[in-house]
């Protein structure tokens, strides 16, 4: 008789798990318990289910039980598992649907319990029409209930991932749309510039967004919300989506005696196997090394929850695989904005005590000349005193995911910026520039760290040009007609072209920040300075490209 596998949670990890560990051991019995109707859903794809961009339901549903049955695994839903017996090797729970208890036996046991969403604990919040999005039904109710015309106002609470791609599948609904965010900036993963960028082009869109916000109450009528209170205004809301984020869903393991790790997640080996022996956690349940910083981190995501799923599957049939861990490498579309990211922000690196330098580039799709091209801002960050490339940012209409995958690779290589300056990606003109913006970053990046120039931060670069009482200054070296569009407040304009002959009406004595538009004119001009005598120059970091008329949190 074979051995017998159950499997906790149905969603993404569990499903993995239970399939890899089938097809490893045909004679497995392998059963999955899901507390929901459905099982193996695509959560990611629920804000695109809203929009109606994707108008099938089914076609979010990887796998029924009817074709888990055809490969021999038996799935049993609503059932509800309430205790894990270790030494007995029993699992027991109740059927939701009958209410009837039940007991079951295993050799092997998976836990994917996933995540659940941050419930507030502030007045108002059981009233009506205040959503979360977490699964397929949640997604069910907030698509029937975006249907009312009564609906015209939604808040989002929260400027993460899921908020901000509900902000677009609402607008897209025709719906009026307001996020409020705690912390200072929306996308707190990111650096602010990069989330600067990100709010000015969904306020452009229509979405209002109020930063440094909390929500305080909810407050309604007849029973259904209509005004949110923050701690500086009241917000008209026929509906509120709670985006608070996530926190794992460990009850059960911790009722269980299993290790809970140093994030609040489930302790598992790089093998996914728990504190105890035969018992293995996977997804979002479970914790897993940053393989930047060597620390345990929590970072919910369907990717990483699928691979976790399949090397649990592996072991528990007596395989041998690991998963060394994960980076944060995200990706997120808003509108036609890609957003992306991945390894540390300069933020995380200066946390971490290392020494991260950045460069900001243009990261086009195409070559120049070859027409429809797109654009994305790109940010490499490295460490100045190792040159390793340490993470990046990208965000546009443009290759904002291949420019990510890129350094991806380049960070699970533990590359170095000079590394990166010469590596054979693919080139032609429909599909990169000659030379690729990872590389001319990279390229950058080594400028900075051989000494030839330094750099400066466009948030510093205005907190200094507003405080610094005359003694530093900003330097603009582009042409008029782009000045005339948009300036920073308080610059020095002299065009590169003008610079050599006009270099007398500069001090010094003053430090001096040079920007252009993206940052290769500016630092032609540092070097022009630093060849005049001109000893504390500065090139602005991706210059006007993060510009947003002040840094988000700075006015």
């Amino acid at each position: 008789m074979g051995k017998r596998l159950l499997v906790i949670g149905g969603v993404a990890a569990g499903p993995k798990a239970a399939a890899k560990a089938k097809r490893c051991d045909p004679q497995m019995e392998v059963v999955i318990y899901q507390g929901e109707e459905e099982i193996s859903y695509a959560g990611c794809g629920l804000p695109y289910f809203i929009s109606g961009v994707i108008k099938d339901r089914e076609r979010l549903i990887s796998r029924t039980p009817g074709k888990f049955a055809l490969d021999g695994i038996k799935v049993l839903r609503g059932r509800r598992i309430e205790e894990i017996n270790i030494k007995g090797k029993t699992i027991s729970g109740k059927n939701l649907e009958s209410g009837e208890l039940f007991e079951d036996r295993f050799d092997r046991l998976v836990l994917a319990t996933g995540a659940e969403p941050i419930r507030p604990k502030i007045e108002g919040i059981d009233l009506r029409n205040i959503f979360y999005l977490r699964s397929i039904f949640d997604a069910d109710a907030i698509l029937q209930a975006m249907q009312s015309e009564r609906i015209t106002d939604v808040v989002i609470a929260g400027g993460g991932y899921i908020g901000l791609e509900m902000a677009e599948s609402l607008i897209q609904l025709g719906k009026k749309v307001t996020i409020v965010e705690l912390a200072p900036q929306i996308l707190t993963l990111f650096d602010e510039d990069f989330a600067a960028v990100l709010r000015q082009y969904l306020e452009a869109k229509g979405v209002q967004i109020f930063t440094s916000e909390g929500i305080q109450a909810l407050t309604g009528r007849d029973g259904r919300v209509t005004r949110v209170r923050t701690s500086a205004r009241e917000i008209e809301a026929h509906a509120v989506l709670m985006s608070l984020g996530v926190r794992p869903r460990i009850d059960l393991a911790r009722k269980t005696g299993l290790k809970i790790g140093e994030t609040g997640a489930v302790w598992v080996n790089e093998r996914m196997e728990t504190s105890v022996e035969g018992i293995y956690a996977a997804g979002d349940c479970a914790e897993t090394t940053h393989l930047i910083t060597g620390k345990k981190v929590w970072v919910p995501l369907g990717s990483t929850a699928n691979k976790q799923g399949r090397v649990a599957g592996v072991n528990l049939c007596g395989g041998h695989a690991v998963f060394p861990g994960v980076m944060g490498t995200a990706i997120f579309k808003v509108f036609d904005f890609n957003v992306a990211k991945t390894g540390l922000s300069m933020r995380e690196a200066e946390k971490e005590e290392l020494h991260p330098i950045q460069a900001i580039v243009r990261g086009y799709d195409r070559a120049h000349y070859y027409p429809g091209g797109k654009e994305s801002t790109l940010k490499v960050i490295a460490d100045q005193k190792t040159g390793r490339v340490l993470g990046g940012q990208a965000i546009g209409e443009g290759p904002s995911d291949k420019l990510i995958d890129i350094l991806a690779m380049t960070l699970h290589g533990k590359m170095t910026a000079q590394e990166l300056a010469n590596v054979d990606l693919a080139y032609a003109p429909p599909f990169s520039p000659a030379l690729s913006p990872v590389i001319v970053a990279a390229n950058v990046l080594t400028n900075k760290i051989e000494g030839k120039v330094k750099g400066i931060q466009l948030a510093e670069a205005w907190e200094r040009l507003s405080t610094s009482g005359g003694s530093f200054e900003v330097l603009d070296v582009r042409e008029e007609d782009e000045v005339a569009k948009k300036r920073i407040p308080g610059s020095t304009w002299i065009p590169l072209g003008k610079l050599g002959k006009q270099v007398g009406e500069l001090n010094k004595k003053k430090e001096i920040a040079v920007h252009c538009e993206s940052g290769l004119r500016s630092y032609k001009a540092c070097l022009k300075l630093q060849e005049q005598g001109f000893e504390n120059v500065k090139n602005v970091d991706g210059g006007m490209l993060c510009w947003c008329d002040e840094p988000e949190g700075k006015g």
